[in-house]
């Protein structure tokens, strides 16, 4: 291989090297960029959750998602004040498992697995929804220095 053959290959390595690098680099802040949204959009949930607290809205967290329908979702969740599960239906919602919902509802009567307390979502009761890792997020972003 001559000189000029040696020094072509070292510049393109060095271009493909530095292209690399800014591909990574940028793709570091996207992630970082996107933990701080979801770490405020964590905050502001709780926030929210504690203003609506008097007009009955609660947080709730899918544990499992049983079964989805064409109407709807049933699924498990678990109240976050409490830690007690419970039956839930989502009308005309499919809830992906993991997730934290703010929302208000009503207990009932389940005939699909004769459970006297399911809980009822529609639509409109589902104040906000984030995804799993949205505590996560908060956590490692508020983390104290050290």
């Amino acid at each position: 291989m001559t000189v000029a053959g040696v020094a072509s290959t070292l510049i393109m390595l060095c271009g493909l090297s530095t292209a690399l690098v800014l591909h990574l680099r940028s793709r570091t802040r996207r992630r970082q960029l996107e933990q701080e949204r979801l770490a405020a959009s964590w905050e502001a949930l709780i926030r929210e959750r504690d203003s609506a607290r008097s007009e009955g809205a609660h947080l709730v967290q899918i544990l499992s998602v049983y079964q989805r329908a064409r109407r709807g979702s049933k699924a498990v969740v678990r109240w976050c004040d409490t830690g007690a599960t419970q039956d839930a239906w989502f009308w005309d919602r499919h809830v992906p498992p993991g997730a934290y919902l703010l929302l208000r509802g009503h207990t009932g009567f389940g005939p699909h697995n004769h459970n006297p307390d399911v809980l009822y979502v529609h639509p409109h009761e589902v104040l906000r929804q984030l995804p799993a890792h949205a505590p996560g997020a908060w956590r490692s972003h508020n983390r104290p220095p050290i």
